[in-house]
């Protein structure tokens, strides 16, 4: 009884064992399957693709500097004598040719009124002497004379209106006054300074461009300006000089010359963006700087042949933050690939996304 116990345990035992091999060979096969069917799927990758073009491209760089005043003078006093009146004050615009202030200038006055009335005086009598000579009423030498005192006369109404000028402060442009020297009772001396004045009407942003920068741009070219504390506002700007030697940074230092906003107004010192805008004079070939597999400093792209991809260098430069203008590699029509490259090598099998 205990030996037919045995053996029919060990019948249990056998049926068991050859089941559970007969399970793990099925479940082998099963995921070999479906193994070699994912495979066999993965072999053909989807891909999306665009196509090399050639066109004439508007290219574009930016940079940035800080704005300037475009004028900017001290008036220093080309006269002597004591200061009569001061008419304006640190911060106040002025106008071209609004009198700041005066020296008192009443000797200056009537040296100009009896310099006036001899030049009047010696033109007269240089057209009497003139009309006398035709008939030879007066001789050579009187007419030299005549002619000599008309000019010495003109000479020093001249010189007496300019001093009498001189006694006067007048803005030289439109802008605004930096600084005041001068009070009403002090005495000047030729040389002594008035204001200082800053042009408004115009500044200059002046850039650090690169050597590879400079040879794009040209005198009178224009520029669109924008500056820092005024967003979506645009200013006109002219190149207006362009250093020839590099700085220590190996950049040159350019000038623009913008013309001002009444209402949004630069002040020198703020920061200001220059946009540089230009076409080129041939076609070039562009791509999506997406196809780029890898850096643009060693770019390599996924060239569609057939049902295939085949991985070419290529040399490109950036023309923007979304495409590139290939040198060399690439012709017009190549179909290269811009989204998918990552599962992609040399070869790959591919089937293009519409």
């Amino acid at each position: 009884m205990k030996r037919k116990s045995i053996a029919i345990s060990i019948t249990v035992i056998t049926i068991l064992l050859i089941a559970g091999t007969a399970r793990l060979i099925s479940n082998k096969r099963y995921f070999s399957e479906q193994l070699q069917m994912v495979s066999e799927v993965k072999t053909t990758v989807p891909v999306i693709t665009d196509t090399v073009k050639s066109k004439l491209i508007s290219a574009e760089f930016t940079e940035n500097g800080t704005f300037q005043a475009f004028r900017e003078i001290s008036m220093i006093s080309e006269t002597q004598g004591r200061v009569l009146d001061v008419d304006s004050e640190t911060g106040d615009y002025v106008e071209t040719g609004r009198i700041l202030g005066a020296t008192d200038n009443q000797d200056l006055k009537s040296q100009l009124e009896l310099t006036e009335y001899s030049l009047i005086k010696a033109e007269n009598d240089l057209h009497r002497f003139e009309e006398l000579s035709k008939g030879d009423a007066v001789t050579i030498q009187q007419s030299e004379s005549a002619k000599q005192n008309y000019l010495m006369a003109r000479s020093a109404y001249i010189n007496a209106e300019r001093q009498y000028q001189n006694s006067f402060f007048r803005a030289p442009f439109n802008g605004f006054v930096t600084k005041r020297y001068i009070e009403k009772g002090s005495f000047l001396f030729p040389g002594t300074p008035l204001f200082d004045i800053v042009e408004t009407d115009r500044v200059k942003l002046v850039l650090k461009l690169t050597g590879e920068q400079v040879p794009k741009i040209s005198r009178g070219m224009n520029v669109k300006v924008t500056a820092g504390p005024f967003k979506g506002v645009y200013y006109h700007g002219k190149v207006c000089a362009i250093e020839t030697r590099a700085d220590l940074s190996k950049r040159y230092s350019t000038e623009i010359e913008v013309a001002n906003n009444p209402i949004s107004t630069i002040r020198p010192g703020m920061f200001g963006t220059g946009t540089f805008s230009f076409e080129s004079d041939k076609k070039q070939l562009v791509i999506p700087r997406r196809a780029i597999a890898g850096s643009i400093l060693d770019p390599e792209v996924f060239v569609v042949n057939a049902d295939s991809v085949i991985l070419k260098k290529i040399e490109a430069v950036s023309l923007n933050d979304r495409y590139v203008t290939v040198i060399k590699g690439l012709k017009e029509g190549d179909i290269l690939v811009v989204s998918g490259q990552i599962n992609l090598v040399n070869g790959s099998k591919v089937s293009i996304v519409r």
